[in-house]
Order: C-alpha cells, then sequence, then structure tokens
C-alpha cells in the first residue's frame, strides 16, 4: 500500500482515537442513550469507572499512532478495544455502531498495510 495512505489513515486513526477517548475520559459530550440491556452494562461500566479507564487507553494508543511511537503494540490494544466496542454495538445497541465500524475499518487497513 502507498505509504502516503497508510500516513493519512494513521493520522485519522490517532485523532479519532484521541477524540473517542477524551469523551469517555472527560465527558464534555454526553453518552446517546442506550436501550435495555446494553444501557445497563453502560451503567455498570460508567458507576465502576471502567469507561474511563478505556477512554484514557484509547487516548494514549491514538497518541501512540500520531507520534509513530509503538505503532503495533498500540494497534494490538486498538483492535482489542475496538471488537470490543463493536460486539456491544452488534448485539445490544445496533444504532450507535458507525462510530466502532469507522475505528475497526481503520485499524484493519492499517494492520494490513
Amino acid at each position: 500500500m502507498d505509504p502516503k495512505v497508510v500516513m493519512v489513515v494513521r493520522i485519522l486513526l490517532g485523532l479519532f482515537m484521541i477524540t473517542f477517548g477524551l469523551i469517555k475520559f472527560m465527558g464534555f459530550i454526553p453518552f446517546p442513550p442506550v436501550e435495555g440491556d446494553g444501557g445497563i452494562l453502560m451503567g455498570i461500566y460508567v458507576s465502576s469507572g471502567l469507561i474511563k479507564l478505556i477512554g484514557e487507553l484509547e487516548a494514549a494508543e491514538g497518541l501512540a499512532l500520531l507520534v509513530v511511537k509503538f505503532v503495533p503494540l498500540a494497534l494490538t490494544f486498538l483492535i482489542a478495544i475496538l471488537f470490543n466496542a463493536g460486539m456491544f454495538h452488534i448485539l445490544r445497541d445496533m444504532g450507535n455502531i458507525m462510530g466502532a465500524l469507522i475505528g475497526l475499518v481503520l485499524s484493519f487497513i492499517l494492520v494490513f498495510a
């Protein structure tokens, strides 16, 4: 794959993950409402503080992608986080799946580049 395309995808994924990580960590944009079992699970994540940890990891891995340090390690963590986010949305909250799918597609492009 063209190195310029890989660089653009890496920067986009880095900015994407920093943005979503800071949203979870700092809470400056509220989460969209999640109905049913997904809402209960999201409530557990928020009340236990797990969502802030996930946000910190997302922001740190996005920063690692932007500064081109530990990119394979960052992608390893991001694939795991994004896969779990995708599965959550597929199983519990199909209406809000677009962010997880965009992140997964960008990360798979980088993995196979």
